[in-house]
């Protein structure tokens, strides 16, 4: 544990900071109260993921179960019982048009949340200059490269008195 008012490490065991003399049992208290806390939220997110997941195999379950009856009911009044098997066929075709419009429409919505919560495909910046379009900053030359150079003019000034 690093003390917060000086950054020297010490052992949690410690009660006062060994450099500076800040008393640091309230702070491992502090410490130790938030620990709990991350493994609740894991704990509560873990519950999240199975409740969404019960919900879309209820929700799946019966949106099928209404499908089918739709489709099952188009086939039986209009192809079956009143024989108008081209209007049937038609009518039969445009819902399910629209049924597959729907199911690719919420596959696009999950791919889009999926891909803004990871930031798949996404790749890192190089240089902090690449983290805003259109910037204008430059990357700054390091001081060993000023050096470096230094270095090789006194080599041309030493080479040529010698």
């Amino acid at each position: 544990m690093y003390c917060p008012n000086c950054g020297k490490t010490n052992s949690a065991e410690q009660k006062f900071c060994r450099s500076c003399g800040l008393g640091l049992e309230k702070i491992v208290q502090s410490i130790a109260e938030q620990l709990p806390r991350e493994e609740l939220d894991k704990q509560l997110q873990d519950r999240t993921r199975v409740v969404d997941r019960w919900l879309n195999i209820i929700g799946g379950t019966a949106l099928s179960i209404l499908v089918v009856s739709v489709l099952s009911g188009i086939i039986y009044k209009i192809i079956i019982v009143k024989g108008e098997v081209l209007e049937g066929s038609i009518f039969l075709a445009f819902v399910l048009a629209i049924i597959l419009f729907a199911l690719l429409a919420f596959y696009q919505n999950s791919m889009l949340k999926s891909a803004t919560k990871g930031q798949i495909g996404r790749p890192h910046p190089k240089d902090t200059a690449e983290l805003l379009p259109g910037s204008s900053a430059e990357s700054l030359s390091s001081v060993t490269e000023r050096t470096t150079e230094l270095l090789m003019a006194e080599r041309k000034d030493t080479e040529s008195q010698g």
